[in-house]
């Protein structure tokens, strides 16, 4: 702040002065502008710099359309002219205490337009692509560039909020490595039983079930548990047991209808 005599002022260098009459706002001074000030009667509140600010802001578990949490981390660039801020705003934004307030109302407007208007709009998948980074950027910088313009606050409306970082939260990351885990172990299982179907294929049935038993039983001996195979209730079995169709040469036998629940080998 450059005051003259404390008649001549002139503000700091890329600053916005503020001259107060009689304790009331009275008029802005523009920066690098020399004016007459009313010694006792005008007074010089305050400056506000001009220059570019940025904000750091870390979001989590902002939702997606398919309710996918994601975690966010934002750089905004915006800069502030009290000029420009809506006469019904003026009185309110001249009074912030500290810059930070500033700060706190992109925040504010950051969090809000990404929560309940920018990820709900579209899936996890849709946003973390080429397009859906910048429709984020897009979305993001217009929505809340319109709503900070009113405390004369300024984004670019194209590029001003950027992405820094998106990834989906924990809990979703950890049940996407259990799927891929399981998947992997499922794959695994299936090319290993794989010569073992072959080898059924090959034999007449009453063979392959014995050698499907036989497997079992290995597999009951090496690691001490039951598999849960789900067999129909002794009493529904046909009398005799297990009898060959001979019209269809299969050992499998066909279970007249009920409405009783099968036993599984465990007992359940």
């Amino acid at each position: 702040m450059n005051r003259f005599a404390n008649i001549l002022y002139r503000p700091t260098e890329n600053h916005i002065g503020v001259i107060y009459r009689f304790g009331r706002f009275h008029r802005f001074v523009s920066p690098d502008r020399l004016v007459f000030t009313i010694p006792w009667i005008e007074e010089v509140d305050n400056e506000t710099r001009l220059d570019m600010r940025t904000s750091q802001i870390s979001l989590s578990d902002v939702y997606t359309s398919e309710k996918v949490a994601v975690n966010i981390d934002f750089k905004v660039f915006y800069f502030v002219d009290l000029r420009k801020a809506d006469e019904s705003r003026r009185l309110q934004v001249l009074r912030f205490p500290t810059d930070n307030a500033w700060d706190e109302i992109v925040r504010t407007a950051v969090n809000d337009v990404a929560r309940n208007r920018v990820f709900i709009a579209k899936s996890f998948n849709e946003l973390n692509s080429k397009d859906g980074r910048a429709y984020l950027k897009m979305a993001l910088s217009s929505e809340v560039a319109e709503r900070v313009r009113g405390f004369g606050i300024f984004i670019n409306p194209r590029f001003g909020v950027n992405i820094a970082d998106l990834q989906p939260n924990e809990e979703f990351r950890k049940a996407l490595m259990e799927e891929s885990a399981a998947s992997t172990v499922g794959s695994a299982a299936m090319s290993r039983l794989i010569p073992l179907l072959d080898r059924i294929r090959e034999q007449n049935q009453e063979k392959a079930v014995y050698m499907l038993i036989m497997q079992i039983a290995s597999a009951v001996a090496k690691n001490g548990t039951v598999p849960d195979v789900i067999f129909p209730n002794p009493e529904e079995y046909p009398s005799g047991g297990i009898v060959r169709d001979v019209s269809q040469g299969s050992i499998i036998p066909k279970y007249p209808p009920s409405n009783k629940r099968p036993k599984s080998v465990a007992g359940d």
